[in-house]
């Protein structure tokens, strides 16, 4: 290849992707064919899957991920280059046997290089902390179904109800109630990522990567064991949080009679067994002979108060399945009372009024991607007509009105920003409620912003952010939580470091997520408290039909510390277990006292984790915080295809969710005190695709309310060309991509002096990236927020 200015030739080729389609489509009129043939469609479909199929990154892509699902969370590289090389030749050898066709692709070598290699069979593996996995919560039923041989049941009697048709396994929204369930993938990206690592335990400090730790969350815990407890108690039904539904027949009684399920547990201990010896086999059963004796021992202890045999047998199977060892393929070693590091007793309930400098934060996570060029569009715009501008780029013609947003479908408003090209943009037609809080001064948004460690242009974006996996949905999504792209504080997301700086400072604060485990909410270990995770419902209670005494201590104790060398997927068990029982205690008895104040009309999924939020709010004051900060977000915005009827149905549940939570908020008075933040993965592409649809892009619009945000304005710079070329340096290339100019750090560095992060060394914490950008690109508090009370109508620039 020959490079322009290059001294010699470079040795380096490119080529098209594969094309056969021809560009002359079949014209309006039938008889008016083009020379588009399904055979030539058929040739450029086998050309491309075979581009995917051969290429040099699919096999090192496949055997990390395969090799998870079998139970190793962190292969090593030796481990991954052994399955690469069975799957590039076809063929593995083990024990002078071969496995496959010797034909690249084989998945019968790539198994067998998987289960028979060192890694997975060699005994002394197990030593190795990292060794294993936390089990998926839908295997760890099917485990304790299999082994204690669950089987269906007719009653005998009936109390009053007909007979049901059917004795199936009845497992309605499973994946609800435990964290995921058989043929029911949230997404293409499953119940979690890879490469995700715990944001508690000792793997935040390894950095060792435990995929299904991410949905071991304090709802999820609760789910699975009030399930499993149930299951072993009651049978399959739904008595004390069950995992099925009613049978309509029976009563929830632990008497071996099961008579409210559609069937139990049959499995039954050898005759005159002792309770060491089903205590041993219920371990070889359930956790493959991994339980310790110490746990064995306090197991037996705990269960030999039970009056019969029968109730014994259960309450070793419930405490078992409660175990570290149960829950990961972990080998656990515990720690001697000298060896273990107590925790820190959980913090108990004060009664106080509410503190009257109470401030909260909601980060509101548009998930996927949002469109925010159709959520924030160009309106009224001189000299440069850029609403034009904006409807072409986004494939207005003759022939068709593209995916932009018509004038008669947006909501006016001003700008009140002379830096802007325009003096007046629309809000998509289905925001009319945050149109009403931007004209009375409570909403602002900040045009073309993103996330960006340093100030970046078209030239040089690739070597600004050489470390980001650009439009990428888990890249992004994490950068954007974490602001941090150098790993100053590893491990840690903006929001952890936020409450870190204030519980420093002596302010109480609480951090509670209402969507599972989020890198955004994790502080530094052993500063402040960990996260809270709820659920839409709220709090619900572990084991509240207890078998024994003290039962839920003796849970505590099997979970108790281990030694360094333990095994790290039990401990990241056992410790989010511990914690989950000090939340919901912590939480549950205030949450019962709340009430709301007005009526909600949205009772979706989405409305409801506002609804938690604002419930939450009113137990500040029986926590003892001053300042709270919640996640809560809203899926579905990777727009592909038919964005324009996608983007209806979605911010028509943003406007639901903004309308009845602001309601909430000024009933219980705390609308001068609350801050939402709208943050979303990345912007899309202007240019429309095939699918009516835009693709990952990066630079967009956002936004931020409250009763003291300092609103009506769009801040930010908004693009009056979208062109590539020498005089618009954030446009790139490829498909309408913006380059942000306002990064991440701009609406929260005013936003976190509002909240108390004072200036210097704090905030270089919370926003270590904030200090490469000028103050221009950077907004403090008195710019984002009215801090004297008084909203101030002034118009103002960027």
């Amino acid at each position: 290849m020959v490079v322009t200015g290059a001294s010699s030739v470079v040795p380096s080729s490119f080529r098209n992707p594969p094309h056969y389609m021809s560009l002359m489509p079949d014209g309006a009129n039938s008889a008016t064919h083009g020379e588009m043939t399904v055979k030539d469609a058929q040739y450029e479909t086998e050309a491309i899957l075979d581009e995917y199929f051969y290429h040099p990154n699919t096999a090192p892509f496949l055997c990390p991920r395969v090799m998870q699902r079998f139970g190793f969370s962190n292969p090593s590289g030796r481990y991954i280059a052994s399955c690469v090389e069975a799957y590039r030749t076809g063929s593995y050898t083990s024990g002078g046997v071969s496995f496959g066709t010797g034909k690249y692709g084989d998945l019968a070598a790539m198994a067998a290089s998987i289960v028979l290699d060192r890694e997975a069979t060699d005994p002394a593996i197990v030593l190795d902390p990292a060794h294993g996995n936390m089990r998926e919560p839908i295997l760890k039923l099917t485990n304790l179904m299999r082994s204690m041989d669950y089987r269906t049941h007719i009653p005998e009697t009936l109390d009053g109800h007909l007979m049901q048709t059917s004795y199936g396994i009845k497992l309605p929204s499973i994946a609800a109630k435990i964290g995921n369930g058989p043929y029911m993938f949230p997404s293409v990206f499953s119940y979690y990522l890879p490469g995700y690592i715990p944001t508690s335990g000792s793997m935040v400090k390894t950095q060792l990567a435990s995929p299904e730790a991410s949905i071991v969350t304090t709802p999820n815990i609760a789910g699975i064991i009030n399930g499993l407890l149930s299951l072993i108690k009651y049978g399959l039904g739904s008595c004390k949080e069950g995992l099925s539904t009613d049978p309509g027949y029976g009563s929830c009684v632990e008497d071996g009679q099961y008579t409210e399920s559609y069937g139990h547990l049959f499995y039954e201990p050898a005759a005159n067994s002792s309770l060491v010896e089903q205590a041993e086999e219920l371990s070889l059963l359930l956790t493959a002979g991994r339980l310790t004796k110490d746990n064995i021992d306090k197991i037996v202890s705990a269960c030999s108060a039970r009056p019969d045999a029968g109730s014994q047998f259960r309450c070793l199977q419930q405490l078992v399945v409660t175990s570290g060892e149960f829950h990961s393929t972990s080998e656990v070693t515990h720690a001697t009372v000298d060896e273990a590091s107590q925790p820190a007793p959980a913090r108990k309930l004060q009664e106080s009024s509410a503190p009257e400098d109470y401030k909260a934060i909601v980060y509101y996570n548009l998930a996927g991607g949002v469109d925010s060029y159709n959520m924030l569009a160009p309106y009224s715009c001189s000299p440069i007509d850029v609403y034009d501008n904006y409807r072409k780029v986004r494939g207005q013609s003759e022939l068709a009105e593209g995916i932009g947003m018509p004038l008669d479908r947006l909501l006016e408003i001003p700008a009140n920003n002379t830096a802007q090209p325009c003096s007046s943009f629309g809000i998509h037609e289905m925001l009319p409620a945050l149109r009403d809080l931007y004209l009375d001064e409570e909403a602002l948004f900040i045009a073309n912003a993103g996330f960006l460690s340093a100030p970046a242009t078209a030239d040089n974006y690739r070597d600004v952010l050489d470390k980001t996996r650009l439009f990428s949905h888990d890249g992004m999504s994490l950068e954007m939580k974490l602001l941090d792209v150098h790993d100053k504080y590893v491990g840690t997301g903006v929001g952890g470091r936020m409450l870190d700086t204030l519980y420093q400072a002596g302010i109480n604060a609480n951090a509670f997520s209402v969507d599972g485990e989020q890198e955004l909410l994790v502080g530094t270990p052993g500063q402040g408290d960990s996260p809270f995770i709820v659920n839409s419902e709220g709090v619900v209670e572990i084991n509240d039909d207890p078998s024994i005494e003290n039962m839920n201590e003796v849970i505590k104790d099997i979970n108790g510390a281990s030694t360094i060398d333990s095994g790290v997927f039990a401990e990241t068990w056992s410790s989010k277990l511990i914690d989950t029982f000090a939340k919901t205690e912590l939480l549950k008895a205030e949450l019962d006292k709340v009430s709301l104040q007005t009526t909600w009309t949205a009772d979706h999924s989405d409305a409801r984790e506002f609804k938690t939020v604002t419930q939450i709010m009113q137990t500040a004051a029986a926590r003892g915080v001053s300042r709270d900060l919640f996640f809560v977000r809203t899926s579905g915005w990777d727009t592909h295809s038919d964005v324009d009827a996608r983007l209806i149905e979605k911010f028509t549940r943003v406007n639901d969710c903004i309308r009845d939570f602001v309601a909430e908020v000024k009933a219980l008075g705390l609308w001068e005190k609350v801050t939402l933040v709208q943050f979303t993965e990345f912007g899309r592409t202007l240019d429309q695709n095939s699918n009516n649809g835009a693709d990952h892009a990066w630079g967009g619009h956002h936004f931020m309310l409250g009763g003291s945000v300092k609103g009506r304005r769009v801040l930010g710079k908004y693009l009056s060309e979208f062109e590539p070329g020498p005089e618009n340096p954030l446009m790139l290339t490829s498909r309408g991509r913006v380059v942000p100019e306002y990064p991440w750090d701009a609406m929260w560095y005013g936003t976190s002096q509002w909240f108390g992060v004072p200036e210097g060394p704090d905030m270089e914490k919370v926003l270590p990236m904030h200090t490469n950008f000028p103050s221009e690109l950077l907004y403090d508090k008195e710019q984002l927020f009215d801090v004297l009370g008084e909203n101030n109508d002034e118009t103002s620039t960027a």
